[in-house]
């Protein structure tokens, strides 16, 4: 399949009207190779599977949350209200491939109340965290995005990773990648909710004016999968 055509059928003061309309259907993943951008064991908290929430937002329609889970199948310890409770927090971020750094951000404050506190129930948190992503859209990208890095691997593919640890980029725009090459560490900057890292890899050099793109691994290995498939939200990564 490669287009769909939509017909539609009404009426306008009573008479009879059709309208009908095409759009392509573009189909496969990435023409980049990548490799996943975090070495060792992980769990990808969201992903690209329809009912979580990257599907509604065009750029990260198949991006990964992926944060690090303890021996109680939790991603923090204690009560995981300071950003070191997080076990994946300032854990080494890699380029997933070779590239040239568009963007470099750094130095946005990573807050730890923009977190669940202890005692604050989910009904809470909901309506607070909805508060402060609404005044962070209107901050633009880097509001969102928080410390990030945006790499371009030619053939209209850039990869973008974002909630950074504050103070821990390592490279700069214009500066040449090599696939696996540290570029800062995993943080809880920008539109955050705990410590993870989003990666997404979309068709054009922005963090939000993109589109995503299916992203596909030469180093993972899902040890709850049947057989090798794309990434679904939920799933332990193990990345070599």
């Amino acid at each position: 399949m490669d287009t769909l055509r939509l017909r539609v059928h009404g009426r306008d003061g009573g008479r009879a009207v059709e309208a009908s309309g095409e759009l392509p259907i573009r189909t496969g993943f990435s023409k980049t190779q990548f490799r996943f951008p975090l070495q060792g064991v992980w769990w990808v908290g969201v992903g690209a599977t329809p009912h979580t929430g990257h599907r509604w937002a065009i750029p990260e329609e198949f991006a990964l949350d992926i944060g690090k889970l303890g021996g109680t199948g939790l991603d923090h310890r204690g009560d995981g209200a300071r950003f070191t409770d997080y076990y994946g927090y300032g854990a080494p971020v890699l380029a997933a491939a070779a590239g040239t750094v568009i963007e470099a951000v750094d130095g946005i404050r990573e807050n730890p109340s923009d977190m669940r506190q202890p005692s604050e129930s989910q009904e809470a948190y909901g309506e607070r965290l909805s508060a402060l992503q609404t005044s962070r859209l209107a901050g633009g990208a880097d509001a969102l995005a928080g410390n990030h890095v945006l790499i371009d691997h030619g053939d209209g593919e850039y990869s973008l990773y974002a909630h950074l640890k504050t103070g821990s980029v390592l490279v700069r725009p214009g500066e040449k990648v090599a696939t696996g090459q540290p570029i800062g560490a995993l943080g809880s900057s920008g539109n955050s909710t705990s410590p993870h890292l989003h990666f997404q890899v979309c068709d054009a050099p922005a963090v939000l004016d993109c589109a995503g793109v299916p992203m596909k691994f030469e180093n993972v290995e899902l040890p709850w999968a049947d057989y090798p498939r794309p990434i679904q939200s939920g799933d332990v990564v193990i990345a070599r």
